[in-house]
């Protein structure tokens, strides 16, 4: 028996498959399946082509009808290329759009079973809808973007380029901003010239044929396999406010040309922003230096450099220095005049401006710093010519105040008009005369002398004080409404008319010329 079980293969043949059918039948059934098993492509709906036909050109198409038509050699924007390209699957698709006054709808079957396909065509006057449905999920269209009517229906252009720049699909949008410029007559008209860069935004110019109404979009390009999505956002308003903005800069440059004034503008991060011919020649900063936009401390620093700033007593707080003046400025508190080595003096002034910026004014003073110089050295000359005289001299301002006396005056009175001169007025003085004096008539007469600013003649007199010394009083109308007292002594017995307490027109020793009262 053991050799008929040994070479019988039938009876081996039922005696494995009763072993190896319960094995096989156990791993099937109790294995696991996997809880994310990747569902049937078939069992999900279909994306179909759609395309828009009107006079049997494309008027419009969503991303899988484009996929198909770029499949094509031929212009993929008439009637005959569709057909071509559905012929070989659906043989009865109609070679040429029909016209028909009521709306007409025909479906067609694919003639291959594999691909699955079915082609519905509606017709209706000249136009003509396709809807191109594939079961497969490798059909022609994937890979390209969901349009629907969200984008068809957006309030800015969307448009779609193939890799040849060539427009395949453009929103309701980008074809009425075409009729406003102009391209009613083109089905799928090209209104930027520009290839755009999907890495950047571009602004652009969105010309019309045969008008000047050009208008400005920023324009956002997305890369979608061989396809590219542009997006265009209205851009007018800020090319208007930049224009403005210009011609505005130009205008204020063009005026600040013509000032002597040197003008620095920096902006609130402190950078050079405008500047006018003035400041080059007043600071010898080169042009293209001050082109390059430099910062307030290198503008600074490069002053210092040309020894065209007085030169700090300590460079290590010179940072510290310019940061003060920047607040300074800011406030509108900033003023300095700056006296250089070469002999100029410049004043500079810090201004605040909007946005942070602030603007530096430097003026070179020079001239009216000599002149003030002069002028101040000259009245230090008449001053000291004055101070030689033995006549006490004092003269009054046509307001009434001191505005200087000669020393004479000063160790006579023993005081100093000059330190304090808006209180010593005509009256202060004539109080304090009238009590180093003996009583007189001549102090009323003194006094209508003192306030009438109009021209009068001099007026002189002669009184003692109460020590019982002799004194000459004279009063002159100056230039301009000012008055000057004369005290001057009066030796030996006074000359006849000329009396004690009285104003006489006569000549006298002291001043040697005919008076009238």
């Amino acid at each position: 028996m053991s050799d008929a079980l040994s070479y019988d293969p039938i009876l081996l043949t039922v005696l494995g498959g009763l072993f190896v059918f319960p094995l096989v039948w156990a791993i099937s059934h109790l294995t696991p399946r996997p809880q994310n098993a990747r569902p049937n492509p078939l069992s999900a709906p279909p994306q179909p082509a759609i395309l828009l036909y009107r006079n049997g050109f494309l008027t419009d198409a969503n991303p899988k009808g484009l996929a198909l038509l770029e499949t094509a050699d031929t212009n993929p924007e008439i009637w005959v290329t569709l057909a071509q390209l559905l012929k070989p699957d659906f043989p009865d698709f109609p070679s040429t759009q029909g016209n028909n006054q009521e709306r007409d709808v025909s479906t067609f079957t694919a003639t291959d079973p594999e691909a699955r396909g079915l082609v519905t065509l509606e017709q209706w006057e000249d136009f003509a809808r396709v809807r191109l449905t594939f079961a497969d999920p490798d059909a022609p269209a994937r890979g390209l973007p969901n349009i629907d009517d969200t984008a068809l229906c957006a309030p800015y252009p969307i448009w779609i380029s193939d890799k040849s720049g060539e427009i395949t699909w453009t929103n309701e949008a980008y074809i009425a901003l075409a009729n406003r410029l102009g391209h009613a007559s083109e089905p799928l008209p090209r209104l930027f010239a520009s290839d755009f860069d999907p890495d950047e935004p571009q602004r652009a110019k969105a010309e019309a044929p045969n008008s000047d109404d050009n208008l400005w979009f920023d324009i956002s390009t997305r890369r979608k396999g061989t396809s590219r999505i542009h997006y265009a956002s209205d851009a007018n308003a800020i090319v208007h406010a930049e224009v403005a903005q210009r011609n505005f800069v130009q205008t204020l440059t063009k005026t600040f040309a013509q000032l002597s004034i040197g003008l620095a503008i920096f902006d609130r991060n402190r950078q050079l922003t405008l500047f006018n011919p003035a400041l080059i020649d007043l600071t010898h900063l080169p042009a293209d230096f001050l082109s390059s936009r430099p910062s307030l401390l290198t503008f600074f620093d490069r002053l210092r450099e040309t020894r065209m700033i007085p030169e700090p007593k300590n460079y290590s707080s010179w940072r510290q220095q310019i940061a003060e003046l920047v607040i300074a400025a800011a406030d509108d508190r900033y003023c300095e005049t700056w006296s250089l080595p070469s002999g100029v003096t410049y004043k500079v002034n810090g201004r605040p401006h909007p946005d942070g910026a602030i603007a530096l004014l430097f003026e070179d003073i020079s001239a009216e710093v000599s002149l003030t110089r002069r002028f101040r050295s000259e009245l230090d000359l008449v001053q000291a010519v004055l101070d030689t005289l033995d006549e006490a001299v004092v003269v009054f301002s046509p307001v009434g105040t001191a505005a200087f006396s000669n020393g004479a005056y000063r160790r006579f009175w023993k005081t100093q008009p000059e330190t304090n001169l808006s209180d010593y007025s005509t009256r202060d003085a004539l109080d304090m005369w009238q009590e180093r004096f003996e009583p007189s008539d001549i102090w009323t007469n003194l006094e209508d002398h003192l306030v009438d600013i109009n021209p009068r003649p001099d007026l002189v007199g002669a009184i003692k004080t109460k020590e019982g010394k002799t004194k000459c009083i004279r009063a002159i109308y100056l230039h301009g409404g000012n008055k000057a007292v004369v005290f001057s002594d009066l030796p030996g017995a006074l000359p006849t008319p000329l009396e004690l307490g009285t104003i006489a027109a006569t000549t006298y020793p002291a001043c040697e010329e005919e008076v009238a009262v």
